[in-house]
């Protein structure tokens, strides 16, 4: 399995996290923080992936279930879920998740190939190579991006 080495400067801290028994990880840059969902207003007439808003210190943030996106069974989401707040292009949406593994900087980024999920292809940048297992790299703006276009039934 081939590697690639990140230039010092782009040297990667990434959040880990866990999403239906996958381990999975998205750059720091686009996280902002974790949030534990004490009310979760459902929203009737919403794409499947909308699970509902919640109010994060006084702004309305919606809430979003990935998995079905990534090839994974919809999760269940409600009161004292975690989610992971993420912003890319100045929208701002939490993602819901089953569990939060910590900060870690990354130098080496395998690339995809036979090792990932097929599932994960499109929205993966790489591979993180852990002691646990491999991690999936997210992108998290192409992620949005799918998700806005989905919603608003538009295509390219």
């Amino acid at each position: 399995m081939s590697t690639t080495v990140l230039d010092p400067p782009r040297t990667l801290r990434v959040c880990l996290f866990r999403l239906s028994g996958e381990l999975l990880a998205l750059d720091v840059r686009w996280a902002r923080e974790v949030v534990v969902l004490e009310d979760l207003t459902a929203v009737p007439r919403t794409p499947v992936h909308l699970v509902g808003v919640a109010n994060l210190r006084g702004h309305i943030l919606p809430i979003l279930d990935i998995r079905p996106l990534l090839g994974l069974a919809p999760g269940r989401t409600g009161r004292g879920s975690r989610a992971l707040v993420i912003e890319a292009a100045s929208f701002q949406v939490a993602v819901a998740i089953d569990e939060i593994l910590g900060l870690t900087s990354i130098a080496e980024l395998i690339p995809l190939g036979e090792a990932a999920r097929r599932e994960f292809g499109e929205f993966g940048l790489g591979l993180l190579e852990r002691e646990d297992g491999l991690a999936t790299l997210l992108d998290a703006p192409k992620i949005l991006e799918a998700l806005r276009v989905g919603a608003s039934g538009k295509g390219d």
